[in-house]
C-alpha cells in the first residue's frame, strides 16, 4: 500500500464537517473538482450509516491502492483532496468515501476518468437506529437538510414551514434523510452504465462476504485476497432489537417502500465477471 502526501494550502485548517460546509460547500465550488486527477478512482457512497466507511477502508488498505488519510476522519480527508482545498499529488489509484456529496450528486456525471461507483444499501431499521443512537445530532440534521427536506409531505411539510427543523421529530428526520439519500440510486442507475455502478446490500455483504467481496473486487479491477473477508463483521446487525415497536412501525412505513424498490437494483449474488 502506497502512502500519499497531502499539504495544506492555507492556515485555515478544516477538522470537521461544519467547517467543511462553511469553507468548501459554497455556491459555485464543486465538491469533486479534482476527481479527474485520480483516474479509475473507486467512489463508495450510499446512505450514511450503511457500511460505506468499512468498505472504503478495506479497499484503501488493499494492494496496490494509495492511502491518503491524514486526519481523524477518512471521508473528510478525501473530501478536502477532491475539492482541491488541500494539495495532494496523485500517486496511484484511490478509493474515496463520498456519502458527503449529498445534494451535489450531479457532479458524479461531470467526470469521465474511468471512476467506479459502489452504492451501498442497508435495511432502514439498522440505518435509522444508528442515526438516532450512534450519531451526533448535528450529523442527523445535516443529512436531513441536504437530502430529507425535499421528501417532506403532508403535515410534516406544514410543520417545517412553521417551526423549521425542530417541527419534525428526530425519528422522522432520520427517516426522511434515509429516503432522500437512498432515492439517489435511481438517478445513478439511469445515468451510469453497469461497468460504472455497482449496487450492494450491506446485510448481504456481511452474510455472504465470500461471494460478494470477490465480485466487488472484480468490478473495481483489483486483485482479491481471501484475508480481506476477515475485516467484514456483523457486530452491529442486532442493534435493531433495541428499537421500540412505535419506532419500528414508523421506520417501516416511511422507509420500507423505497428500500424495497432500491433493492431491485442490487447486484445478484450469482453475478458473473464484469
Amino acid at each position: 500500500m502506497t502512502v500519499g502526501q497531502t499539504y495544506w494550502k492555507t492556515d485555515r485548517y478544516i477538522t470537521n464537517w461544519e467547517e467543511f460546509d462553511a469553507a468548501v460547500r459554497t455556491p459555485g465550488h464543486p465538491l469533486l473538482h479534482r476527481l479527474d486527477d485520480f483516474p479509475h478512482a473507486v467512489l463508495v457512497t450510499g446512505c450514511q450509516r450503511s457500511g460505506t466507511t468499512m468498505l472504503t477502508r478495506l479497499i484503501t488498505e488493499s494492494e496496490p491502492m494509495v492511502n491518503y488519510w491524514f486526519g481523524p476522519d477518512d471521508e473528510l480527508d478525501g473530501a478536502l483532496i477532491l475539492s482541491g482545498y488541500v494539495d495532494h499529488i496523485p500517486a496511484g489509484r484511490y478509493c474515496f468515501q463520498t456519502t458527503y456529496v449529498n445534494n451535489h450528486q450531479h457532479e458524479y456525471y461531470q467526470h469521465n476518468a474511468g471512476h467506479k461507483v459502489i452504492f451501498l444499501l442497508r435495511n432502514p431499521l439498522s440505518v435509522v437506529y444508528s442515526m438516532l443512537y450512534n450519531w451526533r445530532p448535528r450529523a442527523l440534521d445535516r443529512i436531513f437538510g441536504f437530502c430529507g427536506i425535499g421528501q417532506l409531505h403532508g403535515l410534516d411539510r406544514q410543520r417545517y414551514r412553521l417551526f423549521g427543523i425542530r417541527g419534525i421529530s428526530k425519528l422522522r428526520r432520520a427517516c426522511y434523510g434515509y429516503t432522500g439519500k437512498v432515492a439517489q440510486v435511481f438517478e445513478l442507475r439511469r445515468r451510469l452504465t453497469a461497468e460504472q455502478l455497482l449496487v450492494i446490500d450491506y446485510d448481504e455483504l456481511v452474510t455472504h462476504k465470500a461471494q460478494l467481496l470477490p465480485l466487488i473486487y472484480r468490478f473495481i479491477d483489483l486483485p482479491y485476497q481471501e484475508e480481506y473477508a476477515a475485516q467484514i463483521h456483523a457486530r452491529s446487525m442486532s442493534n435493531v432489537q433495541k428499537l421500540s415497536g412505535r419506532e419500528i412501525a414508523t421506520i417501516q412505513r416511511f422507509c420500507k417502500p423505497i428500500y424495497q424498490k432500491a433493492s431491485a437494483l442490487r447486484t445478484p449474488l450469482t453475478m458473473g465477471s464484469y
